[in-house]
């Protein structure tokens, strides 16, 4: 296979597509980059869900509307605030909550201006994240080709002790995933299965196998929600 037909440099994205505002004005361009950039100084990150959307603040300049703040309830009953330019610090569960909660009708308390201004911003996220994904899937599964090809430096190991690693969970399909987790959480547990081997595992084994098990069940739930988020934007982009 010609060396000439692979890409050597990455690919870089174009902001005003990924972001869904290509063929906008130049003016809707410049502020919407300006919006989705601005970031809160305090940490926005939390494993609590959202479980309400409780207040907003709109920011608008020419005609165009965007989400100055915030304001979200999450299931420790506290609020929190956080602007528009923080959704790419948030974690996906809390982008597939806020989705839910405006999909489900659950946006009562806010004006309907609110609630498309809401929709807008997080559709347009939403959409960014979905190409993003799908542009490093298919970077992914060049780099796998080309070793298959072997146009890429061999590893160091051998190939007959190489074993599934964490940084490799990306190639294998869910029902895989799903197959090797339940076979070392059944280890772990102590059950006895045919498909299973004998032999004893240290304390070492069994922390990397519940590293692993942590890691699948880690892919496994955003791939979920990346198909969730995917459904939002109607599939097919």
């Amino acid at each position: 296979v010609p060396r000439a037909m692979w890409i050597q440099q990455p690919i870089d994205y174009n902001r005003h597509a990924l972001w869904g505002v290509s063929h906008s004005g130049r003016k809707h361009k410049h502020f919407y980059g300006y919006a989705v950039n601005r970031e809160s100084a305090r940490d926005v990150y939390s494993k609590r869900r959202i479980i309400a959307i409780t207040e907003l603040q709109i920011m608008e300049w020419h005609d165009y509307k965007h989400l100055d703040w915030i304001l979200v309830r999450r299931d420790d009953d506290q609020i929190y605030k956080f602007k528009e330019g923080d959704f790419k610090r948030l974690r996906l569960q809390d982008i597939e909550d806020m989705l839910l909660l405006l999909v489900q009708g659950n946006l009562s308390n806010l004006t309907v201006e609110e609630r498309l201004a809401f929709n807008v911003s997080l559709r347009m996220f939403t959409r960014s994240i979905v190409i993003k994904r799908r542009v490093e899937d298919l970077q992914l599964g060049v780099e796998s080709y080309q070793k298959k090809l072997n146009l890429t430096k061999p590893d160091t190991y051998r190939p007959d002790l190489r074993l599934m690693r964490i940084d490799e969970l990306h190639k294998f399909s869910d029902g895989t995933l799903n197959d090797v987790r339940n076979a070392l959480d059944d280890h772990l547990k102590g059950i006895r299965m045919q498909y299973l081997p004998t032999t004893i595992w240290r304390r070492g084994d069994k922390e990397r196998a519940a590293a692993m098990i942590q890691a699948i069940d880690k892919m496994l739930k955003t791939r979920r929600i990346m198909r969730s988020l995917e459904k939002f934007v109607g599939g097919r982009l």
